[in-house]
């Protein structure tokens, strides 16, 4: 019974250390004016850094955890974003090195390969790209005449593990 014990723990430690919580931003400009930015705090995932390439099989962002600072403008976001039905946003096949980097990007099941740009700081990486919502087959928004410009700029944050 000790060793099963044991083993549980290191799995614990080890899924700890691997698994890394970050940080995403989500903005979105608005016409004729204005914008607004899509948070989450609960992006998941593990990024490796193994020399100076990083790796990452798969980070994942559920859609309602993106909160923009006002509940109405969080249920539309949501909703544009096919939730409840989709759950999540995923990046998949992240492979990185001297700043710049590609991944497949999935929105709304739609799965486009993006080009990253990023910069490393102590054991965090940052990163950002750009997406356009026509590509994801999401339609053009408008709500009481304001709407939405197709393309929008992604920032995340993530701690890396060291290979």
């Amino acid at each position: 019974m000790p060793l099963i014990r044991l083993q549980v723990l290191l799995a614990l430690l080890v899924t700890g250390v691997a698994h890394a919580d970050g940080t995403i931003k989500v903005l979105v400009k608005l016409s004729p004016a204005g914008s607004f930015t899509a948070k989450s705090e609960r992006l998941k995932g593990t990024v490796i850094k193994d020399g100076g390439n990083f790796v990452s099989e798969k980070l994942t962002v559920s859609i309602d955890s993106l909160k923009t600072g006002i509940r109405l403008r969080d249920e539309h976001f949501w909703k544009y974003l096919k939730h409840p039905s989709i759950q999540k946003i995923t990046l998949t096949d992240l492979k990185a090195s001297a700043g710049k980097g590609s991944a497949v990007l999935e929105v709304n099941g739609v799965k486009k390969p993006v080009e990253i740009s990023f910069s490393e700081s102590g054991n965090q990486v940052s990163a950002s790209f750009k997406a356009s919502a026509r590509e994801f087959n999401l339609p053009p928004e408008k709500y009481l005449g304001i709407s939405v410009l197709d393309e929008v700029n992604i920032e995340a944050q993530v701690d890396y593990s060291k290979k």
